[in-house]
């Protein structure tokens, strides 16, 4: 019957055990032995013997038993895990190919099970990995060494992978009549520091001769020794140490299974890392492109300026006392307007508007380009190291670039433009494209200027008249053309900050949603790692707990 404490701290281990399965059923762990080590907090006391083939663990099992049922050999004898427990009558019951149950009236095994392992660092590979499956399962274990080559390299890396369940061990230096008295303290006075080497703290050492024991000197055997500590250990730690198996397996699945979760968030990070990579790319091409579109709209303003001094320089010839009357003949004068100030301006200037267009549109496919290139040679993301985001980003990137059409995308920067420049010829932007609305810009500024010069005729001579009209005049003409300048740069701006709007918010989308479930992922792995590691501290607090 279990006291109070002990219950409770049973209860609390199967909470903590549950909680385990659960967490790490999220991960790509093998659960099976947690699993059965909560199953076995309600079965018997499992004490393994376990060793190397022909370390006589079978020997020393008959001799704890007083029989001679387990076979013996100097070749692997022992081909399956054999749980050997109390009956009235000995039988023998296989369960599998790989596990055997031995039953013996023996009152040793009525508060425990005795369990015999294949030997490990045989030439059967499949005995080792048996015995390896069962490790977990133990509440303590005899590690059994042989006196004529005690404790090797291959034990103390197989007494290495027993420390990381958290296993109590205690070693057995079989084959003591081997040896003299000076040699049995050598022997044992090596394995005790070798093993503190492996294991990080001092284990119990016994030796013994299982053969002695056999033969009846028992008492000079040391197997009396090693029996009388095991029924020390049943009747003071017993609980505890059956406790204590589950969380050490608990602790042992969260120490492997949290690495390989951070190396899959290491992974994520690099992915998202891309991710950012994108963004500081695009930032840096809007940037960019604002500073060179300015030489785009220079292109275009220097028409405009031209137009001024043209328009100066026509002033100054035209108006004149001598040609005084061909003021006044607006056709005449339309005419020389249009063919020595405006010349083809309108064209020029459509023509410079939309060869920026077009740099600002062939802009944006390179900036997917560049995307495409930076994802292709982001470190540990190309080829087939390439993970599903990844490859739906750059499948997006690709599809954008087939589709893209910079003409098009031209076309509809200069609509904009047109509407905004409609309020200053004030005709509909439906009516006429761009050269055309920019003629009729031009005709309403020469209808300025023209009216500027009404009713010189009438004027007194026109003598003191005529050259302020004429400077009036140049004065406007700087004016209207300052603004259609204005208008043109203003328009020019507006058609690149919304295109560079238009082309974040359209290359944003070719790898937002991939980037998401990347960070969602992030955020999962890292929440499963910290309740991992949670658990492992909670874990590792019980055991303790339970160890006092």
């Amino acid at each position: 019957m279990l006291d109070a404490q002990t219950q409770q701290l049973a209860h609390e281990v199967r909470d903590l055990v549950a909680q385990g399965l659960e967490s790490l059923a999220r991960t790509p762990t093998d659960l099976t032995p947690l699993r059965q080590a909560l199953l076995d907090l309600d079965g018997p006391f499992l004490l393994v013997v376990a060793g190397e083939f022909n370390s006589g663990k079978s020997s020393l099992l008959n001799a704890l038993l007083r029989s001679d049922l387990l076979e013996e050999g100097v070749t692997p004898t022992t081909d399956r895990v054999q749980l050997i427990g109390y009956a009235p009558e000995a039988r023998y019951e296989p369960q599998s190919p790989e596990l055997a149950h031995l039953y013996l009236p023996n009152p040793i095994l009525e508060d425990l099970r005795l369990v015999d392992t294949p030997g490990t660092n045989a030439i059967l590979r499949h005995h080792q990995v048996l015995t390896e499956r069962f490790l977990p399962r133990a509440d303590l274990i005899l590690f059994v060494t042989s006196a004529d080559r005690p404790y090797t390299h291959s034990e103390a890396e197989f007494l290495q992978l027993i420390r990381t369940w958290g296993k109590k061990i205690v070693l057995v230096v079989n084959k003591m009549d081997m040896l003299t008295q000076s040699e049995r303290e050598q022997v044992l006075e090596f394995v005790r520091k070798g093993s503190e080497q492996t294991l990080g703290r001092s284990v119990r050492v016994f030796g013994v001769s299982a053969r002695q024991a056999r033969q009846g000197e028992r008492d000079i055997s040391g197997v009396g020794e090693l029996e009388a500590y095991i029924q020390q250990v049943l009747k003071h730690e017993a609980a505890a140490l059956k406790l204590g198996s589950p969380l050490g397996v608990l602790i042992r699945l969260l120490e492997v299974a949290a690495p390989e979760l951070e190396k899959q968030l290491q992974g994520i990070k690099k992915q998202l890392a891309t991710c950012e990579d994108l963004e500081l790319l695009a930032a840096r091409h809007a940037e960019r492109t604002r500073r060179d579109f300015a030489g785009q709209v220079a292109l275009v303003t220097q028409v405009v300026e031209g137009v001024r001094e043209r328009g100066e320089a026509w002033l100054d010839e035209t108006v004149r006392l001598g040609r005084l009357f061909d003021l006044v003949r607006g056709s005449k004068i339309k005419q020389s307007f249009l063919e020595e100030v405006v010349r083809n301006a309108n064209l020029e200037i459509e023509r410079g508007v939309m060869q920026g267009l077009g740099w600002l549109a062939k802009r944006e496919r390179e900036l997917l380009e560049d995307a495409l290139h930076l994802l292709r040679e982001a470190p540990g993301l190309s080829g087939a190291q390439a993970s599903g985001e990844q490859q739906a980003i750059a499948g997006n990137l690709e599809a954008a670039l087939n589709s893209f059409e910079p003409e098009r995308e031209a076309l509809e920067l200069k609509n904009h433009i047109q509407t905004a420049l409609q309020h200053t010829a004030l005709v509909e932007v439906g009516a006429v494209g761009l050269g055309g609305l920019l003629v009729l810009i031009f005709q309403k500024l020469l209808l300025d200027l023209m009216g500027i010069f009404t009713g010189l005729i009438v004027a007194v001579l026109g003598f003191s008249i005529l050259p302020r009209r004429k400077e009036a005049a140049k004065i406007r003409l700087r004016e209207r053309l300052a603004v259609l300048k204005a208008d043109l740069q203003k328009a020019m701006g507006e058609a690149l900050e919304a295109e560079l709007r238009k082309a974040q918010e359209q290359f944003t989308a070719l790898y937002r949603q991939p980037c998401l479930r990347l960070e969602a992922s992030r955020d999962s792995l890292q929440g499963q790692i910290d309740r991992l590691n949670a658990l492992r501290q909670k874990a590792l607090a019980l055991r303790e707990e339970v160890a006092r």
